[in-house]
């Protein structure tokens, strides 16, 4: 929802925290897909998936 609201002018300003966002909501879907094991098991994303998602964040801009 928060994404929606953010203006098109704002994209420019708020990419690296666009880039975070993206990167914690893939790690969120992540530990769901996992089960929620997260007091057993550490869940992450790898360095070169991080950099895809901030790649993507930048080309797309959202």
């Amino acid at each position: 929802e928060a994404f929606e609201l953010l203006s098109p002018a704002d994209h420019k300003a708020q990419k690296p925290g666009l880039m975070m966002a993206n990167i914690y909501r893939a790690l969120l879907a992540e530990i769901e897909a996992g089960g929620f094991q997260v007091l057993h098991q550490r869940i992450s994303l790898t360095p070169l998936r991080k950099l895809w998602i901030a790649t993507r964040t930048q080309w797309l801009g959202r």
